[in-house]
């Protein structure tokens, strides 16, 4: 396979300013078939996954599916702590599956910043629902997998750092973690926390203990919620990976037989699998994007996949031109020998 177009891709997105660092890596089931580094980073670089992290959490949930401890089919009510719910939220919950909050079809809000309100986690949540409407559809939201990760600890009795040692590790080696991870290993993502800030501001909500702007964020998670609230664990982001441990993880996924996460990508509602994103951008298989800049294609009728990891928010001012889907699709396609379809 002739790599050059993946190379003018990648060259050309960031002479255009989408990001100004990439690692991408590409590979089959059993080997790398490319591995590449640009601008100011190595193809060791270790890059904050923002909600590719949704998959770590994915999967370890997989893991205790496959250990007979849920199902997709059970209420998420069953799996929370009886006296922690408030009565809206056990309102708003009652007929919730694990399958909705897996494919956000739960009818709850994208975001919230838990941050500036601070009071633990289901408190925070009856105000959310009590003052948001149900979603219809999809609607991708932080909270379902801020919930997940709840229902991972609630089912197993370990911690998303513990399962993560257990599960995940013994995939993917040693090059994930939940942060902190030493920022020399690790590609900046942002200075501070301006988008959330704005986002914060336009829903007239006041939060003071924002990272100072200017200052580079390096190897603690840009995710608000993640860092100010999560202690940056959480099951919507904070985990840390090169792309070696991301191509290791994703050739499980491209050559397991194990039911549970065969469901997971197989399973179709509303363009999303389990935890899986199954939309255009991720042609003849699955995969998710991450808000920094990170992205996992996994196509099991092709045997190959791709892990692309940008630090698109590391500058100063303003947000990057584009839709990273755009460079994702470029390099997806390219590797089918297909032209991408128009962004919707």
């Amino acid at each position: 396979m002739d790599f050059s177009e993946i190379d003018q891709i990648l060259e050309d997105y960031r002479a255009k300013g989408y990001y100004p660092s990439a690692v991408c890596q590409i590979f089959d089931g059993q080997k790398t078939l490319y591995h590449k580094s640009f601008g100011d980073v190595t193809p060791e670089t270790w890059f904050d996954l923002a909600s590719v992290s949704k998959i770590i959490c994915t999967t370890m949930i997989l893991f205790a599916m496959e250990e007979g401890k849920l199902t997709p089919e059970d209420l998420v009510l069953d799996h929370l702590p009886p006296e922690k719910p408030g009565p809206v939220t056990r309102q708003r919950l009652a007929n919730v599956t694990i399958r909705q909050l897996m494919t956000h079809t739960s009818g709850i809000v994208p975001w919230y910043p838990f941050y500036a309100d601070g009071r633990d986690f289901y408190t925070v949540l009856e105000h959310v629902l009590s003052s948001t409407p149900v979603e219809t559809g999809m609607a991708y939201s932080d909270l379902n997998f801020m919930l997940m990760g709840l229902i991972f600890t609630h089912v197993t009795g370990l911690t998303l750092r513990e399962g993560l040692e257990r599960y995940i590790r013994p995939i993917a080696g040693q090059e994930i973690a939940y942060g902190p991870v030493e920022p020399a290993l690790c590609a900046p993502s942002c200075y501070g926390n301006q988008i959330e800030q704005e986002m914060c501001a336009e829903r007239g909500i006041t939060f003071g203990g924002w990272r100072p702007n200017g200052v580079e964020v390096r190897g603690f998670c840009n995710d608000g919620n993640a860092y100010y609230y999560w202690n940056g664990a959480s099951g919507h982001a904070g985990v840390f990976a090169t792309s070696n441990a991301l191509t290791r993880l994703c050739q499980f996924y491209l050559t397991t037989d194990r039911p549970c996460f065969l469901r997971a990508m197989e399973e179709t509602i509303c363009e999303r699998g389990l935890g899986f994103d199954k939309g255009p951008t991720f042609p003849d298989g699955c995969g998710h994007s991450g808000f920094t800049g990170t992205s996992i294609w996994i196509s099991r009728e092709h045997n190959l996949g791709a892990v692309i990891l940008t630090n698109k928010f590391y500058r100063m001012e303003g947000e990057p031109p584009g839709n990273s889907n755009e460079f994702r699709r470029a390099v997806h396609y390219a590797l089918l020998g297909r032209t991408p379809p128009p962004m919707v």
